[in-house]
């Protein structure tokens, strides 16, 4: 399948376009003629690719996912609250590069339950949870993780709608590395200056 990805000439136009589809839709809604006419391609060229919408789904999600375990392996390493904090900077860098698989796998991941890449995308979080926890935490901390994960999912792709303004890259990149350091790591982290 790999050689021909390859053959059409780079992939990203319509692998974009596929995210858009399911994250703005969700997987079931998303149609693979829209997400081929959004890509300037048709139809049978992206079948003849990807050869289903699942494969365009995990083609799709796999980079945000294979991302997402190298941050799981570094967080295990780490253990004192600055490189913690450090640690969800980076995080929020990863959430704004990846906001469209990212607002897939947590908007619409009930629904995609089964498929392999976004299972090994819950474990990861599930896994990320438990690495992130304090010390003796509990449910209780879990369920912030989760709350401050999702919240900040939501924001990546819905902040226009929900400010009077638009928000800058910048603010809403500041606001949610506050607001996940305080929900998970109980306190405010700082951005690098």
């Amino acid at each position: 399948m790999q050689d021909r990805i390859r053959d059409l000439g780079g992939s990203a136009p319509l692998l974009q376009s596929a995210l858009r589809q399911f994250a703005t839709v969700g997987f079931d809604g998303a149609s693979l003629q829209r997400i081929a006419a959004d890509a300037g391609l048709s139809k049978s060229s992206v079948l003849y690719h990807f050869g289903s919408k699942e494969a365009l789904l995990d083609a799709a999600l796999r980079p945000a996912v294979e991302e997402l375990a190298q941050l799981v392996d570094e967080i295990v390493a780490l253990s004192d609250d600055p490189s913690r904090q450090a640690f969800l900077v980076r995080f929020v860098d990863y959430l704004f590069e990846h906001r469209l698989a990212i607002a897939v796998i947590f908007n619409h991941g009930q629904a995609l339950a089964g498929h392999a890449v976004v299972d090994r995308a819950d474990a990861l979080v599930r896994h990320l949870a438990v690495c992130l926890k304090p010390a003796g935490g509990g449910d209780h901390d879990t369920l912030r993780f989760g709350v401050a994960l999702a919240g900040a999912a939501f924001m990546l792709v819905a902040a226009d709608r929900w400010a009077p303004d638009h928000v800058p890259e910048d603010e809403l990149r500041a606001g949610l590395v506050d607001v996940l350091g305080e929900f998970v790591l109980g306190r405010q982290a700082a951005l690098p200056s």
